[in-house]
């Protein structure tokens, strides 16, 4: 038996597909591991009830330890888990708690980094290399904490545990090191019971629309490309066939560099006449955002770049429909029904939309849903099976 910590020391919120990764993995580990694996979630004190509700039978442990240091402290306690191989203060935390393995430590600036000689294991999870391929989307700072963490990850802990073999092709690039120090865990996302599914008229009501829609459930983050859809809208408005074509939008609108993202779409939005066709409905709960999937035409990611989507993962766990950008890890994801197109191809865009919009139909799509309930567990046991052996080979 193993027990496996999982630290939330990010601002969850701002980070669901992070937050949700770790969330399912626990759940699939309840699910298959008979106890050979026992997951503990650490969580801040101030952590809400209601956020903890998914979470029945798992053993959770609030602390304010890893928040109330300095950041003159945690400089300490990485330079000890550095020179000396370990940091005592972390690690006694740890073993007090029977801790054997702290996985999915977050890479940014709130990662832990144990030390090679620590008794506690650490899988540290590198989402991705966004940085190297798109540095006009990061500070100069940003881009040396995450350069300097990923340094510390490959030479410091005892895994470094990433979402895709693109991912992987990543890390050779940039630590041979961390590359043959790595393997690879793909998330996969659990449905909900059909039963649980909000019944689409009280999504209407709720949500105020009385059409069917697109979807499209991503941060206002300067990558995720928003932009490209409302382009695909304008272009079919110009050439008289938008109709009453609709996407629906919801994620955090708080963009986190400071590039005002949300506040310019939302201004294109309202000077094309677009606010009919495109609309924000916020954050909403997750089992709001899967219905919100489960109903619609098809879900929409136009990424330009992702470490693994988690977007592409839960539309594939419900069978649905997807229209994606054409980058390596969409096509990596293999979503069964996913149409792709270029990420700076508007026009492209468009037509898939056009098309999808008028030949949809609500039969043949609920028989989709139908064949991805049926086969989703042997898929999530596989997925059970790579996390289990990783955590294995930590202790050969």
């Amino acid at each position: 038996m193993k027990r496996v910590a999982y630290l939330i020391n990010f601002e969850h919120k701002k980070w669901l597909g992070g937050y949700n990764l770790i969330k399912n993995l626990i759940l699939v580990i309840k699910k298959y591991s008979n106890n050979k694996i026992i997951p503990v979630l650490i969580v801040k004190k101030n952590f809400k009830s209601k956020d903890l509700v998914d979470y029945e039978n798992i053993e959770i442990i609030k602390t304010n330890f890893f928040s109330n240091h300095s950041k003159l402290q945690k400089f300490i306690y990485k330079t000890q888990a550095i020179i000396q191989g370990r940091c005592k203060n972390y690690e006694k935390f740890f073993k007090d708690k029977n801790i054997d393995v702290l996985s999915h430590t977050n890479v940014y600036s709130n990662n832990l980094i144990l030390g090679k000689k620590s008794s506690v294991k650490t899988l540290s999870l590198i989402a991705d290399f966004q940085h190297h391929y798109l540095p006009e989307n990061f500070p100069l700072k940003q881009r040396i904490l995450r350069n300097l963490n990923i340094y510390l990850s490959c030479f410091f802990s005892s895994k470094i545990l990433l979402l895709s073999k693109d991912a992987q092709k990543d890390l050779k690039k940039i630590s041979k090191k961390g590359f043959h120090n790595s393997s690879i865990s793909r998330s996969i996302f659990i449905p909900p019971k059909k039963k649980e599914i909000i019944n689409l008229n009280v999504l209407k009501k709720k949500f105020n629309f009385n059409t069917n829609y697109f979807f499209l459930p991503n941060h206002y983050w300067k990558h995720k490309n928003h932009k490209l859809v409302l382009d695909s809208l304008n272009f079919l408005k110009k050439k008289n066939r938008l109709g009453n074509i609709l996407v629906l939008s919801t994620g955090s609108k708080d963009d986190q560099k400071g590039f005002g993202i949300f506040k310019k779409l939302m201004e294109f939005n309202k000077f094309n006449n677009l606010e009919k066709n495109y609309r924000y409905l916020g954050i909403v709960s997750n089992i709001e955002l899967i219905s919100l999937m489960f109903h619609s035409v098809a879900v929409i990611n136009p990424s330009e770049f992702e470490g693994r989507s988690s977007t592409v993962e839960q539309a594939k766990s419900l069978g649905k429909q997807i229209i994606l950008s054409n980058i390596k890890i969409h096509k990596e994801q293999k979503p069964e029904n996913a149409k792709y197109f270029k990420v700076d191809d508007y026009k492209a865009l468009s037509i898939i939309i056009e098309n999808q919009w008028y030949s949809f139909d609500k039969n043949k799509d609920l028989k989709k849903i139908d064949k991805a309930y049926l086969k989703f567990e042997k898929n999530l046991f596989k997925y059970f099976l790579e996390y289990k052996n990783i955590i294995n080979n930590l202790f050969i």
